[in-house]
């Protein structure tokens, strides 16, 4: 049986485009540069207002000359751009993955920003197994369960290292779930193995998680700024989308030279451990790198991919996902 998990997310994306004439309707669009108060709409993914504390804590949320409304998306960016159609949403941080699909499905936005993690050697994701449950490596894989989160970063870099290890997607059985429900099912035994993604997965590392598989070498560590075509066409909000990124990236290196502030304020905020906390902390850090071709064929190479592994059926051209503008002003910002 062929697995083509990228199917599902394709047709919500799409689907979602039928919203747009709602939107026309009913007025559902954000606040334009005429508005007496503007309003930026900021996706949050994850469970929690993580990025919302750090503007706070570090003061970027300081003399905003907008205000943000802060919208979450636990199940990651497939389900920022789902929302994208309907106008509710402006800007939102990803891993580079999304963007892809996003493209597929015909959805409405540029990567404007791209950031590269600091930390050597070190992934984004990892894949986990069980102790003792006889899976040791990649390899291992073949026939088991495998929970991970569909066009999402914990996929490409399933994907890849099952590759890596001579073996295809239809090899597992995947099973599509949420980064929280995820790390419910494999909790609870329902999945034999995981990819996770901080906070999950130093929570599950900790509780004696086996890492079998990451993305080092295989994946570009990248994350990356998402704004919709909406929000770069109106004037105004296009300078609001440049302001909080530079103001994101500002408050970002905060974090990273200020750890004694920023760990307490993480704690709470993420729910986690206090040393648990301070592990995810630890391999936090990245720099604003500008969008060239460097970046742009690293994500040729993850669309080329999927599509070589027929999880997507067109062949792209990436370039169509990138918006330079902001290129000077954020180069070398971070930590």
């Amino acid at each position: 049986m062929k697995h083509r998990p990228s199917s599902p997310v394709i047709v919500a994306l799409a689907a979602g485009l039928a919203l747009v004439a709602l939107a026309a309707l009913t007025g559902c669009t954000s606040a334009s540069g005429d508005d007496a108060t503007r309003t930026l709409n900021v996706g949050q993914l994850g469970a929690t207002k993580i990025e919302e504390a750090l503007l706070e804590a570090s003061g970027e949320a300081d003399d905003l000359p907008y205000e943000i409304e802060w919208s979450l998306y636990p199940a990651g960016g497939p389900a920022f751009l789902e929302a994208v159609p309907s106008g509710s949403v402006d800007v939102a941080s990803m891993a580079d993955t999304p963007p892809i699909f996003g493209q597929v499905a015909g959805i409405g936005t540029k990567i404007v920003a791209v950031e590269e993690s600091t930390a050597p050697d070190t992934s984004t994701v990892e894949i986990l197994a069980a102790p003792g449950s006889g899976i040791d490596s990649v390899a291992d894989l073949k026939g088991k369960k495998v929970a991970t989160t569909e066009a999402t970063i914990l996929q490409y870099t399933l994907v890849r290292a099952l590759e890596e290890a001579g073996l295809s997607y239809d090899d597992i059985e995947p099973v599509p779930l949420a980064p929280p429900d995820a790390a419910a099912a494999f909790a609870s035994g329902d999945v034999d193995a995981v990819t996770a993604l901080d906070p999950q997965r130093a929570q599950m590392v900790a509780e004696g998680a086996q890492v079998i598989g990451d993305g080092v070498g295989t994946t570009s560590g990248y994350s990356v700024v998402v704004a919709t075509d909406a929000a770069l066409a109106d004037e105004q909000r296009a300078a609001d989308v440049e302001d909080f990124v530079q103001r994101l990236a500002r408050a970002q290196a905060w974090a990273v030279e200020n750890p004694d502030a920023w760990l307490p304020v993480y704690t709470e905020v993420s729910g986690l451990p206090a040393d648990i906390a301070e592990a995810v902390l630890e391999r936090e850090g990245s720099r604003y790198v500008p969008i060239d071709d460097t970046v742009i064929a690293q994500q040729q190479e993850q669309a080329d991919a999927y599509h070589r592994l027929g999880l997507i059926e067109e062949k792209l051209d990436v370039s169509a996902q990138f918006d330079d503008r902001f290129n000077d002003v954020l180069t070398g910002a971070g930590s």
